[in-house]
């Protein structure tokens, strides 16, 4: 991989107004690939987008919708990679195929969700063993990138330490996946068979995935058993007429049933996006995930509910935004449920601050990367 990779950077000939997008391992069309590449097929024209995915049901999706898609393991898939300026990605160069043909482009990373808590790639690694991982690295490394995209200086400053990359190579732009969130969208558009109007108030669950290494059990259920056993809890919502959505991680492997109207499981059917959900919500509750980084933006109550805070960090590493942002958290239902009735702002303040630059608070994030990125590839708009 990184003999091609490099050798590619030598002798390819690349068209700079040729951009191709991919995400997830090439496995999704979704995140923040999609939304910048729908925002520039329908801004800039003369800019010629395509969609490269390993999936060719999502290849199809894509054409379905008008736009230009490949997979990457066929002829004009590769020869599209090949001649590309701008290589556009989520998670890293295999999102472009199982052999990156895009050595030599213009490498963007967007990145599946800026900010958060939980330490990633070089803050995991020290002394010794982190010298050893710059310089394998510096000779392939699976999510290089020319441009970094950032939401404020705390958060350049950790793509700084995760990726080793440069500050000049930051930009702070915003995510495009989180333009929706200022587009005229009604309530009821948001989720598939799930009556909200009918409630006063919706509240999102939605857990960080994880096993104890500790006790050897799903957390997640026993958290959600807990509160499906209360009565206490349950009573709550049915007085405050509140609808409490759970969305379970992908990787979840448990099923969770509920008859109540008031506690639902949504399915991936339900969902048309992470953010169409977010945005359905009256509150979020979460822990460790950084859903609650896009939610912030909404300038809505945000609860952190981590009965297994103690367990999780003896085994998982935090940075320092958790202790900044996470002053106040339940670790019982009787303070999960006084939680949801403060309804406190502080965390989304928090959040914001730390999170949100203001120099590109209330503009369009997909205008501030596309920006960002003809300026990095001299391209005239």
């Amino acid at each position: 991989m990184a003999l091609i990779f490099h050798v590619l950077k030598m002798v390819s000939i690349r068209n700079r107004r040729l951009w191709v997008f991919g995400c997830w391992k090439g496995m999704k069309y979704d995140d923040n690939s999609k939304y910048l590449f729908e925002y520039v097929n329908g801004h800039y024209p003369k800019i010629r987008c395509v969609w490269i995915t390993r999936n060719k049901s999502v290849a199809q999706k894509v054409r379905e919708l008008g736009y230009e898609a490949y997979v990457s393991a066929s002829l004009k898939g590769a020869l599209v990679a090949l001649r590309c300026g701008v290589a556009i990605m989520t998670n890293g160069l295999d999102d472009f195929g199982l052999i990156p043909l895009v050595g030599g482009a213009k490498i963007v990373s967007l990145w599946h969700g800026v900010g958060g808590f939980k330490k990633i790639y070089n803050e995991n690694y020290h002394g010794k063993k982190l010298k050893l991982k710059k310089i394998i690295d510096y000779f392939f490394n699976w999510v290089y990138r020319d441009l970094s995209l950032a939401t404020s200086e705390y958060t350049a400053e950790c793509s700084m330490e995760q990726f080793g990359v440069k500050r000049d190579s930051i930009v702070i732009t915003g995510q495009p996946r989180n333009d929706l969130f200022f587009s005229d969208v009604q309530r009821r558009d948001l989720l598939s068979d799930v009556d909200v109007d009918a409630f006063s108030k919706v509240v999102l669950y939605m857990p960080t995935y994880r096993v104890s290494p500790n006790t050897h059990r799903d957390t997640v259920k026993d958290i959600l058993d807990e509160l499906v056993a209360s009565q206490k809890f349950n009573d709550f919502l049915v007085a405050h007429n509140i609808l409490f959505l759970v969305k379970l991680h992908p990787l979840t492997s448990f099923k969770l049933y509920s008859t109540d109207p008031h506690f639902r499981v949504l399915n991936d059917k339900n969902v048309k996006s992470v953010q169409h959900l977010l945005m359905a919500a009256d509150c979020l509750v979460t822990d460790y995930s950084s859903c609650c980084v896009d939610y912030a933006l909404l300038n809505r109550p945000i609860v952190f509910f981590v009965p297994d805070e103690e367990d999780y960090l003896s085994y998982s590493s935090l940075n320092d935004a958790y202790s900044r942002v996470v002053k106040e958290r339940a670790k019982t239902v009787d303070e999960f449920i006084a939680a949801l009735e403060a309804e406190n702002m502080v965390p989304t303040n928090l959040l914001n601050d730390l999170f949100e630059d203001k120099s590109i608070s209330g503009t369009c994030y997909s205008e501030n990367i596309f920006r960002a990125i003809c300026h990095k590839c001299y391209i005239e708009p």
